[in-house]
């Protein structure tokens, strides 16, 4: 693990000009912004049902719970069809969250579904246990994708009992004609290039006695399910216009992280800099800064670039990673001396969203938390995309985050938003905070 204290700089002569990486245009796709965690579960499954020949995902977090379940027994029935299924989750959650699950074991069993894990836990090299998979996304034939933040379990989708975090994707529609020259043919050559990677280990799983008893559940399952949101939502999977749905966009680019489980460039992370840099005003919405001397020295050279800057994230009373509300409350004040502005939200979810805003046409949208592993240790991938409509929509939604949030500025005034309501720190949580704020020291580059 010591080799990740050193930081990299990303080589720029590699980084693309505005919106030619992959050489995408963007001229013929069409996009849709999922922010309700219904809907979310609700687009996965119809990209699945709609499947004819392959499905591509890729995921940090995985479980086998409801919207799991959902999940598992929709990719059975689309293999049982002849479809293709192959499936990336990262090795630590793979091992915690699918190894020996029952459901997962039979879904792995099917021979049209293969899963990988990446970079699985080697305690011969402990090392490398930090180099994680972070990205999250579907490809569906080689012509849909649905990409962001969320994860495949119940805190990210649909509508069961228990807590749930506010996220944010979009589904990118490309006709048939024109998916050669697209993002979605970008996205399926970067799919190939982690399915290839040496880090992976094929998820290998005998047929048991009661394999096939399990997968008839989950068969039963996908029927109960789709009767339940055609009951309860009005819902038909495998019946929906993209062209309907979506909306056309001006241009698109793709930006990923080094794929390999070393010490990475910042790709993506010095990217992000050089787009806002072509800015006036840029709204940023990440659950938790955690930044290296470099990143704070480049936050500090865009806002000296004449741009506002202004971050949205968790306030402490409501974040959802103990080591973010902590890392803020040691940072504030060297995040505060960069120039950008906060706003600490306190919504009804803790807030998972990584986006960027830029002005009144640029969004960014994808894994990228506005940290140090995101932006050293993870693989990540953010979607740019020049869209006005999008653009107005997302800034919308920001301002409805802002008015729940209590906003310091870079001189350290604090302003209320009408919607802000404070909550007090447990003093339990206190207790832990200030114990936590010490032990974080030596080991924050690893967070």
């Amino acid at each position: 693990m010591v080799p990740y204290i050193l930081h990299k700089r990303a080589d720029r002569t590699s980084f693309p000009d505005s919106f030619t990486y992959f050489g995408q245009s963007g001229a013929h796709e069409r996009v849709l912004c999922i922010d309700d965690n219904m809907d979310a579960l609700t687009w996965r499954l119809q990209l699945i049902a709609s499947a004819q020949e392959e499905i591509d995902i890729s995921t940090f977090d995985f479980m086998a719970d409801e919207s799991g379940m959902d999940i598992m027994s929709a990719l059975v029935t689309a293999a049982d069809r002849g479809v293709n299924v192959r499936v990336i989750v990262d090795g630590l959650t793979g091992l915690v969250h699918l190894k020996g699950k029952t459901a997962f074991e039979a879904m792995n069993c099917h021979p049209n579904i293969t899963v990988k894990f990446y970079n699985p836990v080697n305690i011969i090299t402990p090392w490398k246990l930090n180099a994680r998979l972070h990205d999250k996304y579907f490809i569906v034939d080689n012509q849909n994708y649905l990409l962001g933040g969320r994860n495949l379990y119940n805190l990210f989708l649909g509508e069961y009992p228990g807590g749930r975090n506010a996220d944010r994707d979009l589904l990118i529609y490309t006709p048939k004609e024109h998916r050669s020259d697209s993002s979605v043919a970008a996205l399926h050559q970067y799919f190939e290039e982690m399915w290839a990677l040496k880090d992976n280990t094929t998820q290998k799983n005998k047929k048991q006695k009661n394999t096939e008893n399990e997968l008839d559940i989950l068969k039963s399952k996908y029927i109960q399910l789709t009767e339940r949101l055609q009951h309860d939502y009005n819902v038909t999977l495998g019946n929906v216009d993209y062209e309907q749905a979506t909306y056309a966009v001006n241009r698109l680019a793709l930006l990923t992280n080094p794929t390999h489980t070393g010490n990475k460039q910042p790709i993506i992370w010095e990217a992000l800099c050089a787009y806002m840099k072509q800015g006036k005003d840029v709204v940023i919405q990440t659950p938790y800064i955690i930044c290296s001397d470099n990143m704070y020295e480049d936050l500090k050279d865009v806002v000296e670039n004449g741009i506002s800057v202004n971050i949205l994230t968790n306030a402490v009373e409501s974040g959802a990673n103990p080591w973010g509300c902590v890392d803020y409350m040691n940072q504030k004040k060297k995040i505060l001396k960069t120039g950008v502005s906060v706003c600490e939200v306190l919504g009804q979810h803790s807030l998972h969203k990584k986006t960027v805003l830029i002005d009144d046409n640029i969004s960014i949208v994808g894994s990228f938390n506005m940290d140090m592993r995101s932006a050293y240790l993870d693989t990540e991938m953010m979607l740019v995309v020049d869209s006005p409509a999008l653009n107005e929509q997302l800034r919308k939604q920001a301002e409805q985050d802002i008015r729940q949030s209590r906003q310091v500025t870079s001189d350290g005034a604090v302003i209320y938003g009408e919607d802000y309501a404070a909550r007090e720190l447990p003093t339990k949580k206190k207790i832990a905070y200030a114990m936590m704020r010490v032990l974080l020291v030596p080991f924050r580059y690893l967070l």
